[in-house]
């Protein structure tokens, strides 16, 4: 019981310690304040509206503010805090939100990348069976262009089977020929 009291007492003492605050003199500089208050110091600078260009090393007797100036100025920070937090999540939830956005755009945009363009045959007129004489030499040109047709084809249709080849999923227990299951386990001996 009393050990509980004891417990009970140092742990009202520690907070009353760590919940007092420092005393803010008129000797301290503003990196001392931003310290203690957990103030950023452009932010200080800002609410005790001095020049953007000012040493911050200087006590506050220097730069002219006294203490209610200080106070006001700690005290138009913490009501203004909430703000600036909620600023930085929506800057910081808008940029990854537009960056997967373009990641994603970029990703639909890599089918089309690899996509060859089509050649369009020239249209032959339709020939009439009264012009259709034949030449030797007519002869010979087309079946040189049949085969270099078929050429093509059988190529493409090469690289295409290339592209989708896969191997198959293969086993080590199921292809091993020489250790039988049922002889790995010596309780399973008929």
């Amino acid at each position: 019981m009393k050990s509980k009291i004891l417990l009970m007492v140092l742990i009202l003492m520690f907070s009353l310690a760590y919940s007092a605050e420092e005393k803010i003199d008129d000797s301290m500089s503003l990196a001392q304040i931003s310290a203690l208050k957990h103030i950023p110091i452009t932010k200080l600078i800002e609410y005790l509206e001095l020049p953007h260009v000012v040493n911050i090393n200087l006590p506050l007797i220097e730069l002219e503010c006294d203490n209610a100036v200080l106070q006001k100025a700690i005290k138009s920070y913490d009501d203004n805090e909430k703000n600036f937090h909620l600023g930085i999540v929506l800057v910081g939830m808008f940029t990854v939100f537009v960056s997967l956005l373009l990641v994603a755009i970029i990703i639909s945009q890599l089918r089309h990348l690899d996509k060859k363009k089509k050649v369009r045959l020239p249209k032959i007129p339709a020939v009439s069976k009264t012009d259709f004489v034949t030449n030797e030499n007519e002869d010979i040109i087309a079946a040189i262009i049949t085969s270099l047709y078929l050429y093509e084809l059988e190529v493409e249709e090469n690289n295409k089977l290339l592209l989708t080849w896969k191997r198959t999923p293969l086993s080590m227990w199921k292809a091993s020929k020489f250790v039988p299951m049922n002889e790995v386990d010596p309780s399973r001996r008929k």
